[in-house]
């Protein structure tokens, strides 16, 4: 072998993954470049379960389904596998997350998917959301459709402390997958403990199309946050990044439509109306009707913040 054959070789088994074939680029993720998958070299070395843990995290990273399945049917115990990071940090590093089933999302590897949904994989994941929260940014749904066909929740963070799919689509100003998960019954008023609902979520990222789809499927510009702050005070702000026509046209019917509520217009400020929620005197039964409506959890706060 001359020298440069031998220079090649060398620079293929640099960068081969070890213990498999080599691994292809995930071949669903190409429509939003600033996806986050997870990253194989701080998975790899994070994974719980030991040697085990990262030999199965490794088979799946590499495509080695039948490799996977077979640790699995050994011990039962690894579909626990999940990426750990240092509790000291106040979050991973970029890339260092997920579990067996988010590792197979990342992959687009369907038959990967099948075969853990077979082993006891349920289909929230062992970290509940992280593989939903991914596969709804897919280039098309049919991730996210396998894994809510399959009993994934679409509201994972409700009750399980899991990751929002809902906030992953909305961030990438993903109207698609806010469709795919208001059909399998996502709140569309679901709020946050600081009071942070859908709708508050979208406008805060000028994601008016959003807010407005979020609003027809029930939630609510008058949703109230811990600061007294409602979604529609987001309309008194003009947009700064998204000003295309459609974002213009979607803010200017919701805006209509918040003009002709009985709660009246303009909003009133943020102390004003957290000073009437915590007295108990807002939200009057007829605001209730018409959508002011403040989550027992954020009201509990609101409460304990205004006694400290």
């Amino acid at each position: 072998m001359n020298r440069r054959l031998r220079i090649a070789a060398a620079a293929m088994l640099a960068i081969a993954p070890t213990g498999g074939c080599m691994a292809t680029e995930p071949s669903c993720f190409t429509n939003r470049a600033n996806v986050i998958l997870p990253d194989r070299n701080r998975v790899l070395a994070n994974v719980s379960n030991g040697a085990s843990g990262r030999a199965i995290a490794e088979a799946l990273l590499d495509g080695r389904v039948e490799d996977a399945q077979a640790m699995l049917a050994r011990d039962p115990r690894l579909i626990d596998t999940v990426v750990t990071h240092d509790p000291r940090m106040p979050e991973p590093p970029t890339g260092q997350y997920g579990d067996l089933l988010t590792l197979a999302v990342s992959r687009c590897d369907h038959d990967a998917i099948a075969m853990l949904l077979a082993a006891g994989m349920p289909a929230d994941g062992v970290r509940p959301g992280s593989a939903l929260s991914l596969a709804i940014l897919a280039d098309s749904p049919e991730l996210a459709e396998r894994l809510l066909q399959a009993g994934a929740s679409p509201d994972p963070q409700a009750g399980k402390g899991g990751e929002d799919p809902m906030r992953a689509a909305i961030s990438f100003s993903h109207i698609g997958g806010v469709m795919t998960l208001l059909r399998h019954g996502a709140d569309p008023r679901w709020a946050d403990p600081f009071g942070i609902d859908r709708v508050r979520l979208a406008l805060d990222a000028e994601q008016a199309d959003i807010a407005e789809l979020l609003v027809e499927k029930g939630g609510t510009l008058w949703s109230v946050a811990e600061d007294g702050s409602m979604a529609a005070h987001e309309l008194l702000a003009e947009p700064v990044i998204f000003t295309s026509a459609e974002m213009k046209a979607a803010r200017t019917r919701m805006l209509e439509l918040a003009r002709r509520s009985p709660i009246g217009w303009p909003p009133p400020d943020r102390s004003t109306i957290k000073q009437m929620v915590v007295s108990g005197a807002w939200p009057t039964a007829a605001m209730a009707r018409a959508g002011m409506n403040v989550a027992p959890a954020t009201l509990e706060r609101m409460r304990q913040t205004r006694t400290h």
